[in-house]
């Protein structure tokens, strides 16, 4: 069963293989920015790693990543898109700190 670590609180949960970080983050009660769950917004973008444990990126996401001026290497996913799909997965919420949707990178 895949695992998602969000640090920097270090809370750890098991999840199902092809859950959405947004949903574990909600469905456990960790504070993690979001707001229109759909690919739109950019809001709850965060640092993942590895990025092998993870669903593709779509081209939505991509594309909205780029717009916002982040890298689309996969190092930075929209937790509204994307899906836990084996291994352990941290996912840094400190990021969130660090950038504003309609602003960029501090």
């Amino acid at each position: 069963m895949p695992k998602i670590t969000f640090d920097p609180n270090d809370l750890s949960f098991e999840v199902a293989e092809k859950t959405k970080i947004l949903a574990a983050a909600l469905r456990n009660k960790v504070d993690i920015r979001y707001g229109c769950g759909a690919c739109q917004c950019g809001t709850c973008a965060v640092a993942v790693a590895p990025t092998e444990c993870l669903s593709p990126m779509s081209p939505a996401e991509h594309a909205l990543l780029d717009k916002m001026t982040l890298p689309v290497d996969g190092s930075i996913r929209l937790s509204c898109q994307t899906r836990v799909v084996s291994g352990e997965v941290k996912v840094d919420l400190s990021f969130q700190d660090k950038y504003s949707p309609d602003k960029g990178l501090f």
